[in-house]
C-alpha cells in the first residue's frame, strides 16, 4: 500500500476546514437543512391539500399545528362551524416553491416550536354561490412542532 504524502493530508484538512466554515454560514446552513427537509415538507402540504380537496375536515384540523393562533383560539367544534357551509372549495393545487425554512429564535414566543417554512402554492378555487373560480398565489407558513410539520 503507498503512503500518502504529508501535502495531501494538508490538503484535504484544508478544505474540510474550509468545508465546514461554509456550512457554518447561516445560508448555506439553511440551504442544506431545507434540502434535508424538503421531502417531509411536501409531504405535510400535500395531505394539507387532499383533506381540504377530499373535505376530510377531522384531519384537516389535525393538519393544522397546535400553536397556530387558530387552533389557539378554535375548537374541532368551532373549525367544523366554519368549513362545512363554506362555499369556498379547492379544486387544485401546486406547489411552486418551500423557503426560508429557518430554526426557532424566540421559544419564548413560540414554544414548542422548532422551524419554521414557507410554502408558496398556486390554487384554483371553486365559489359553489357564485359558481366562479379563482386562481391564487398564496404563501403559507409551515411549522415543525413535535417533530412534524403542520400548517401555521
Amino acid at each position: 500500500m503507498k503512503k500518502v504524502p504529508k501535502k495531501v493530508w494538508a490538503a484535504i484538512l484544508v478544505l474540510s476546514l474550509v468545508l465546514i466554515g461554509v456550512l457554518s454560514l447561516s445560508p448555506a446552513r439553511s440551504r442544506v437543512s431545507l434540502y434535508l427537509e424538503r421531502g417531509s415538507i411536501e409531504q405535510a402540504v400535500q395531505r394539507y391539500f387532499a383533506c381540504e380537496m377530499n373535505r376530510d375536515f377531522e384531519n384537516l384540523y389535525n393538519c393544522l399545528a397546535p400553536s397556530s393562533v387558530y387552533r389557539q383560539s378554535h375548537s374541532y367544534q368551532d373549525f367544523l362551524a366554519d368549513v362545512e357551509n363554506s362555499p369556498v372549495k379547492v379544486l387544485e393545487y401546486t406547489v411552486v416553491g418551500i423557503y426560508n425554512l429557518r430554526a426557532n429564535h424566540d421559544s419564548q414566543t413560540y414554544p414548542g416550536i422548532d422551524k419554521f417554512v414557507q410554502a408558496e402554492v398556486e390554487v384554483i378555487l371553486y365559489y359553489t354561490d357564485t359558481n366562479q373560480k379563482a386562481h391564487c398565489n398564496q404563501c403559507f407558513t409551515f411549522i415543525k412542532e413535535g417533530g412534524m410539520w403542520l400548517k401555521g
